[in-house]
């Protein structure tokens, strides 16, 4: 499988990973994935291996690309399934020599496909993916593959074991009730408001006595700075501190996640934990929403939106109305609404 997307388009696809192990019990199974999400697959029980193109770094060059379309043939693979739609994804399998080549008819370079599934916009982007199973079988109903559509992220005990010394550092026991809050996102429309995070951050820990945990990326911190000035409690903030396995971890220990539309919803909804998801430019209707019925969604209903498939740098009309309508008030009833879900 060739899935070189951004993290949450990985976390959307180890369903399908493990309906293919459930389909091929004895078959030899890998995916390429970029640098950046290589860790949150390893260990999966659906993989036998994981491979690394590095996109945007060493294999951005012609030299690069042929290096990784020489790793691929060389492992003779015989089937390709390809849920990420660009033309670079369709042109490795098929430079590789890969034979049977199962993508969506919506993707770019398509015709470079031996097998093209339908690309269902109704379903939801887990259930999309499993319908790239349709050439490998005959069933009609694929859901016994994947029964519980179940997301997964590898972490482990020494991951767990750094969580739990980390978030003790920082003041926060074991019987402590703790909220992860993950304000950032690639695209700037999906990103709320910091004064509407810092009001959350400020009731949570006041009013509700929680321990609240920041969570993100390096490319994330300028954002968590943002919200940190505006608050007048203080959060944990372990933004650009964690791997993607210790952010797991850290997770795993929360009652509750507050996000926007962003990679760390889906890790949330991977590791079980109800969440309150934020969506601004985008809407459940493109498919990406957190894939759980433990799951709050705060979104204003706008003919504008959505604007675009992932986002935009800024709004396109430039009021960004689908998040400054957005209140603290709102948000924060979604929280409690979730935490009384997460105590029974």
């Amino acid at each position: 499988m060739i899935q070189t997307a951004f993290l949450g388009d990985v976390v959307l696809v180890t369903p399908l990973l493990q309906a293919l192990r459930d389909r091929f019990p004895k078959a030899y199974l890998a995916v390429l994935v970029i640098p950046g999400t290589r860790e949150i697959l390893t260990g999966h029980p659906g993989l036998d291996d994981v491979l690394v193109y590095d996109k945007k770094g060493r294999d951005h060059s012609l030299h690069g690309i042929r290096s990784i379309v020489r790793v691929l043939a060389e492992k003779r693979f015989d089937c390709c399934l390809l849920p990420h739609r660009s033309f670079r994804s369709a042109l490795l399998a098929f430079a590789a020599g890969i034979p049977m080549r199962i993508g969506f008819f919506q993707s770019l370079g398509c015709w470079l496909y031996s097998r093209r599934v339908w690309r269902d916009s109704s379903l939801h982007e887990v259930r999309r993916n499993l319908q790239l199973l349709g050439p490998l079988t005959s069933e009609h109903s694929l859901d016994r593959y994947a029964p519980a559509g179940k997301l997964w992220v590898s972490w482990d005990t020494e991951d767990s074991e750094w969580a739990n010394r980390c978030l003790a550092e920082h003041g926060i026991r074991p019987n402590d009730r703790v909220i992860a809050i993950a304000p950032g996102s690639v695209w700037a429309t999906k990103r709320w408001l910091p004064d509407g995070f810092a009001a959350v951050i400020d009731g949570l820990i006041a009013r509700n006595k929680r321990k609240v945990v920041l969570l993100g990326s390096r490319d994330d911190q300028p954002v968590v700075d943002e919200v940190l000035r505006r608050c007048r409690e203080k959060p944990v903030d372990l933004s650009g501190k964690t791997t993607l396995r210790q952010l797991a971890a850290v997770m795993k220990r929360c009652e509750l996640l507050i996000t926007n539309d962003n990679g760390a919803m889906h890790v949330g909804v991977a590791q079980g934990i109800p969440v309150v998801a934020i969506f601004g430019s985008t809407t459940l209707s493109l498919g990406y929403g957190p894939f759980t019925d433990r799951a709050e969604v705060v979104e204003r209903s706008l003919d504008c939106r959505p604007c675009g498939r992932h986002g935009y740098l800024e709004c396109p009309l430039g009021h960004f109305n689908c998040m400054k309508e957005i209140t603290p008030e709102e948000v924060m009833a979604a929280a409690e609404k979730m935490m009384q879900t997460a105590s029974q």
